[in-house]
């Protein structure tokens, strides 16, 4: 059970990770909870504290297991637990005459403590109309691997009735799932013959929400296991549709066979369990009995299929965005191609001339996608890394609200004391140079050194500047002018500019990301808030279409009546543009119009 102390450890222990997921679990921009605001709630007169408020809002919101397993499967397990729901005993031993021994006798206990809360989180359960049928496991963010003989069941139902597949997750809530590719097993192998082909028996299956990226995932995406003989084992199940932890075991490999004997008890339902060498890399996935053994079915015989890379990929490295979190019920974003083609093209081509975006307005009267630029920025970034990789991106956020006189000190607090506040350049001191120079070498030195900072943390760093509603004094907006020409120059360091349309800044402007090539100086890509066109609800649909169901033929013909449902009864003026008063409306036609295209239940 997690209680106080336990977020009291998540927060002092994997601070940076506690606030990766509360953005990814609580996405919605007009309910936000983000760890600042967390922060201000706090009523330190009655003896709250940060932990207390943040439990306390995750149990209101029915989401302290989300919570719990977001750290897990990044490595920031916050429960102590009991070491025997890692190493059940495994009474059923198998005598191991066709196995072998392993030249190591145990698991490395720190890495096995790393990995246990991992797979506890990406490990989930196949259910069939309501009837447990086997383990599986996330490979990818809306991916599950089982095996194909798991959903034998789906053809056992009675003609005119529809079968419900569903993947119980480590959330122990149940999500509709459908199969997008199978590879079947060969009728032989039921009476525990190998097969005579290359038949492997596994099977991907789809979910309509991205939890194996909040949850973390097995890597499929490495070269398999390559040693000979013998080796430990361990294997991630649900014998009989039951937790008994992860059991020790061993395994025989042998290079191009096409199953591995194990001995690792089973029982029904542990078949499509991931299973684990000694290093914890991917072997494969249990199949069945084989002999006086059992079998799995290696990785090695279809980590290079064409059609299973192909899938990963696709899931794993999408790079457009028309959700906050890829959630159908989530926030749908409409009308902003240019600020995700913007960011796509700056992690594909870090080292492109195209160093941030300018947002603009057309109507600077407003401030409708200013803030929820940010919002987007912070969500696109985190569901571009894999849940158990170091963070390779940071955001640093100047808010709406700035009213400071030195701008420069205020980034260099925001930067969590990783660079000292900025001193000029010897020669331009206040008292040496204009106060121009003087803040622009102020400026350059502070850029340098976050530059650095950025470097060594190996990370890329997103400076955003909200636009300050009541302006910025005279000398934060010379600082100002001087961090929009410096920064852009960065390796590190990204910029990203919200509204600032009335001043005069001085870094190159692209209007689209195919100006970049070939530019000798880098700049901003140029984003203009405004009206939204009947091409952008295309373009929503159609990645919503693509990004949960690429499967799914989406004919001209069917995006056309789509679009047309979606704007019906709303007029376009003269160019085609849609007021953004509309977009709200639009929005929920799209959601309805996707739902039913993909039979996604209401």
């Amino acid at each position: 059970m997690v209680n106080a102390a336990h977020i009291r450890i998540a927060i002092r222990k994997h601070e940076p990770i506690v606030r990766h997921a509360l953005t990814a679990l609580f996405p919605d921009p007009d309910d936000p909870v983000n760890y600042e605001a967390v922060e201000e709630s706090v009523d330190e007169d009655i003896g709250e504290t940060l932990a207390d408020v943040l439990l306390e809002i995750l149990v209101d919101a029915a989401k302290v297991k989300q919570f719990l397993n977001f750290l897990r499967a990044r490595g920031a397990d916050p429960v102590p637990r009991d070491r025997n729901l890692i190493f059940a005993e495994n009474i059923a031993r198998f005598d191991g005459t066709l196995i072998g021994t392993p030249a190591n006798n145990s698991f490395d206990f720190a890495a096995l403590g790393d990995f246990a809360p991992r797979a506890e989180s990406f490990r989930c359960q196949i259910w069939i109309n309501n009837t447990f049928e086997g383990s599986g496991a996330f490979v990818a963010p809306n991916l599950v691997l089982t095996a194909a003989h798991v959903l034998d069941p789906l053809n056992a139902v009675p003609a005119g009735v529809d079968p419900r597949l569903e993947i119980l997750a480590s959330d122990e809530k149940r999500y509709r799932a459908k199969c997008v590719k199978l590879w079947p097993y060969h009728d032989s192998e039921k009476a525990g013959n190998l097969p005579p082909g290359d038949e492997v028996d596994i099977a991907l299956l789809r979910i309509f929400l991205p939890l194996g990226h909040t949850y973390g995932s097995v890597d499929v995406t490495g070269d398999p296991p390559d040693f000979e003989g013998a080796d430990l084992f361990t294997l991630v199940h649900y014998p009989e549709g039951v937790t008994k932890g992860f059991m020790p075991g061993k395994v025989h490999r042998e290079p191009g066979a096409k199953r591995f004997p194990h001995d690792i008890d089973t029982s029904g339902g542990s078949s499509g369990g991931p299973g684990f060498d000694s290093q914890f890399r991917f072997l494969g996935i249990h199949q069945g009995k084989w002999e006086t053994t059992k079998r799995l079915v290696p990785f090695e015989q279809f980590h290079d299929d064409p059609d299973f890379q192909d899938l990963i990929n696709k899931n794993s490295n999408q790079r457009d965005m028309w959700s906050l979190s890829r959630d159908i019920d989530g926030t749908i974003i409409i009308g902003r191609n240019q600020f995700v083609t913007g960011l796509a093209h700056m992690l594909d081509h870090p080292k492109s001339k195209l160093r941030g975006i300018w947002i603009r307005r057309e109507d600077t009267t407003s401030i409708r996608g200013l803030g929820f630029s940010y919002d987007m920025l912070e969500s696109y970034l985190l569901m571009q890394e894999a849940p158990n990789a170091a963070p390779q991106h940071r955001c640093i956020r100047l808010g709406p609200t700035l009213n400071t006189d030195d701008l420069l000190a205020d980034l260099a607090e925001k930067a969590n004391g990783t660079v000292a506040s900025p001193d000029a350049a010897a020669g331009t001191t206040a008292a040496q140079t204009t106060d121009v120079a003087f803040e622009g070498s102020r400026a350059e030195t502070l850029i340098a050194d976050m530059d650095l900072a950025a470097q060594t943390a190996g990370q890329t760093w997103w400076i955003y500047f909200d636009n300050p509603p009541e302006g910025l004094s005279p000398r934060a907006q010379v600082q100002f002018e001087h961090i929009a020409k410096c920064l852009p120059t960065s390796e590190n360091l990204r910029l990203i500019l919200a509204g600032y349309e009335t001043y005069r800044l001085s870094p190159l402007r692209f209007a689209n990301v195919g100006a970049v090539d070939g530019a000798q100086r880098s700049g901003l890509l140029v984003e203009e808030l405004g009206p939204f066109t009947r091409s952008d609800v295309e373009a929503t649909l159609n990645s919503m279409i693509t990004s949960l169901d690429p499967a799914k033929e989406l004919t001209p013909a069917a995006r056309r009546a789509m679009v047309d449902s979606a704007l019906a009864g709303l007029s376009p003026d003269n160019t085609g543009e849609f007021d953004g008063e509309h977009l709200e409306t639009v929005v929920t036609r799209v959601r309805q119009e996707a739902k039913r295209f993909l039979e996604i239940e209401e």
